[in-house]
C-alpha cells in the first residue's frame, strides 16, 4: 500500500545465500557493533542541536554504507511481480479470500493496484479477507522464530519487529506456505529509508527531516541488535534467515497501525510499516497483520470502507464510492496528514484535508508562572510542551495551538482562567487538584475558540508570537513557495515528492501568515 517501486522487469531471479568469507565477517561484525554503540549510547542532559543530529546522522549513515557494501553480495531470491500473479491468486482462492470486480493492474508511479473489471456501486463487497489468509503476530509466534520472540523482549513488546523477521524469514525459506504472497511484495519502496544523503538533507525546514533522521537510527539501531542475536544464537545457524540478514533486507520487509488506518514503526521493514494494520483478536487487544489482496489497495481521499467482522473472523471492504469499469479501486487510509503519508507511504496527496504541520513549543521551566500554566494546559488536555499545529484553510490555527499560545502569553490574568481547587482538605496534598480541575475547568475550554474574550493584552501578544513563530518557519526552507512550484515539473521520483511535501507545508504557512498579518495590532 502507498508508493511502491516495481521490479518487474527484472525476470525471476532466485541466488542462493552467500557465505561471506571470515575476514569479511569480522570486519562486518566490528562495524555492526559501532553501529549498536551510537545508536544506544545514553543522551546527554543537554538536548543536541540541530547541527550535533546531523553530524550523528552522518557518521550513522557512512557506518550503514560501509556495512552495506561489504553485504552487497547477499542477495534476495527476486521475482517478477507481473508474472508472479496467476499464482498469487490461485493461492487467495486456497485461503478462502474473496474478490469480486476487481484485478491487479500497474498504475506506473503509483506502482501496482487494483482495477475495477465492472461497474461498482458505492456499498458493495468488494474484497473479504479472512484471518487464516494474514501474518499476524500469532503466525510470526508459530514460526521457528516464535522461541526467540517469546524471550526476546524487544520482539515482546514490539509487534512490528517480530512482524517484520516474520516476514523476512519467510521470504528466504523456499517451503514457506507464505511464498505466493511473499513473491508479488514490492522488491524496493520509495520510503524515506532508500533516500540518499543528499535527499534527507531535501527536507531541510521541514518537520519530516527530523522524523527521517530518528527514523533511520531506529531501523540502525533494530539491525544491529537483531545481527548481534542471530550470528551469537546457537539455534540460529540452522534458520535461513540467518544467511540473508543484511541492512538492505530488513529495509526492504515497523511501524504499528490500527485497522483502517496506517499509523506508525527497510524491506521487511517497508514491508510492514506500509502494509500493516491492527485487527482484533478475541480476548485481547488485537495484532498486527498483513492482510493479502486487500493491501494492494492504492489511497484515494473518501470514506472509511473496510471494516473487521468479528463473527465471520475476516476483513470486509466495500467499495468507498461509485467506480467505473476500468477506474482504479481505491481506499481511504485515514486521517493522515502529509508528513505521515511521506514517512510511511513514501507519498504525498496535494489538497489532502487532513494536512497539518507542526510547531513545537513548551513552556520554560523558568517562568515565574510555571506551574500555573502547566495546571491549565493540563485541564484542557494539553502537553506543557510538544507539538501544536497549524492546518490548511481561513482559520490556520489549530484549536490547541491556540489554546497553549494564549496560556503561554498570559501573565497575572491566568487566575482569571484558573479552575477553582476545591475548598475541603485533601488527605493526599494535592493529589486530586489537577483531576478536579480538569472535570472543573468549563471556563478554561473557552480557550480554545477563536472567539473566546481573553482580553486584549493577551490577544495581541498571542498574535504577535504565532506571527513570529511562524516566520521563522517560512525563513528555515532554503527555496520559497514559487521556486518550488516551478521546480516541481522538472522532478522525478524521490525528489518530486520531497518538493511536493514541502510545497504542502509551505502553503499551509502561507494561509497561516495571511491570517496572522491581519490580525497583528495596528
Amino acid at each position: 500500500m502507498g508508493k511502491k517501486r516495481n521490479a518487474k522487469k527484472s525476470g525471476n531471479k532466485v541466488t542462493g545465500p552467500v557465505k561471506l568469507l571470515p575476514q569479511t565477517r569480522t570486519e562486518l561484525s566490528a562495524l555492526v557493533d559501532e553501529v549498536f554503540k551510537r545508536c544506544t549510547k545514553v543522551p546527554s542532559a543537554t538536548a543536541p542541536n540541530a547541527a550535533q543530529e546531523w553530524a550523528e546522522y552522518t557518521e550513522i549513515f557512512q557506518l550503514i554504507q560501509n556495512i552495506r557494501n561489504l553485504e552487497k553480495d547477499v542477495l534476495l531470491p527476486s521475482y517478477s511481480r507481473e508474472e508472479q500473479i496467476p499464482t498469487f491468486m490461485s493461492w487467495l482462492k486456497e485461503k478462502g479470500v474473496k474478490i469480486s470486480g476487481v484485478e491487479i493492474s500497474d498504475f506506473g508511479n503509483q506502482g501496482f493496484g487494483l482495477m475495477t473489471t465492472e461497474d461498482l456501486q458505492q456499498g458493495v463487497e468488494v474484497i473479504d479477507v479472512p484471518l487464516e489468509a494474514m501474518m499476524t503476530e500469532d503466525t510470526a509466534r508459530k514460526s521457528y522464530l516464535g522461541p526467540l520472540i517469546e524471550r526476546d523482549p524487544i520482539l515482546q513488546h514490539m509487534g512490528n519487529v517480530s512482524l517484520a523477521l516474520h516476514v523476512l524469514g519467510e521470504y528466504v525459506n523456499p517451503q514457506s506456505p507464505w511464498q505466493p504472497y511473499l513473491r508479488i511484495l514490492p522488491a524496493s519502496y520509495s520510503t524515506t529509508l532508500y533516500f540518499s544523503q543528499d535527499e534527507i538533507l531535501g527536507l531541510k525546514g521541514s518537520p519530516a527531516l527530523e522524523e527521517a533522521v530518528r527514523q533511520f537510527r531506529n531501523i540502525a539501531r533494530q539491525y544491529s541488535y537483531f545481527y548481534r542475536i542471530l550470528h551469537s544464537l546457537p539455534e540460529a545457524r540452522s534458520w535461513p534467515i540467518k544467511d540473508y540478514f543484511t541492512f538492505d533486507a530488513y529495509r526492504r520487509v515497523s511501524f504499528s497501525g490500527d485497522f483502517g488506518s496506517r499509523d506508525k514503526e527497510t524491506w521487511a521493514v517497508s514491508t510492514i510499516m506500509t502494509r500493516q494494520n491492527r485487527v482484533p483478536t478475541k480476548g485481547a487487544s488485537g495484532q498486527l497483520a498483513l492482510i493479502p489482496a486487500w493491501d494492494m489497495c492504492n489511497h484515494e481521499q473518501g470514506i472509511y470502507s473496510t471494516d473487521y467482522d468479528e463473527e465471520k473472523n475476516c476483513c470486509v471492504c466495500l467499495a468507498q464510492k461509485d467506480f467505473k469499469k476500468g477506474d482504479q479501486f481505491t481506499i481511504y487510509y485515514g486521517k493522515r496528514h502529509n508528513v505521515e503519508l511521506f514517512l510511511h507511504n513514501g507519498f504525498v496527496e496535494i489538497g489532502n484535508e487532513n494536512d497539518s504541520l507542526a510547531i513545537k513549543l513548551g513552556v520554560s521551566k523558568n517562568d515565574p508562572l510555571h506551574d500555573e500554566k502547566v495546571a491549565l494546559l493540563t485541564s484542557l488536555g494539553l502537553p506543557s510542551s510538544g507539538s501544536f499545529m497549524l492546518i490548511p484553510g481561513l482559520h490556520p490555527i489549530s484549536p490547541g495551538l491556540l489554546a497553549f499560545t494564549r496560556i503561554f502569553c498570559m501573565d497575572k490574568e491566568i487566575q482569571d482562567w484558573m479552575p477553582e481547587k476545591p475548598a475541603e482538605k485533601q488527605d493526599v496534598q494535592e493529589k486530586i487538584s489537577l483531576d478536579k480541575w480538569k472535570d472543573d475547568g468549563e471556563k478554561a475550554k473557552g480557550l480554545l475558540h477563536e472567539d473566546c474574550d481573553v482580553g486584549t493584552t493577551v490577544q495581541d501578544k498571542t498574535w504577535r508570537f504565532l506571527h513570529t513563530r511562524v516566520s521563522l518557519l517560512v525563513r528555515a526552507y532554503p527555496t520559497t513557495l514559487e521556486e518550488d512550484q516551478a521546480a516541481l515539473p522538472a522532478l522525478k521520483d524521490n525528489e518530486a515528492v520531497i518538493r511536493s511535501l514541502l510545497m504542502c507545508e509551505k502553503m499551509i504557512l502561507k494561509d497561516a501568515m495571511t491570517y496572522l498579518s491581519a490580525l497583528l495590532p495596528k
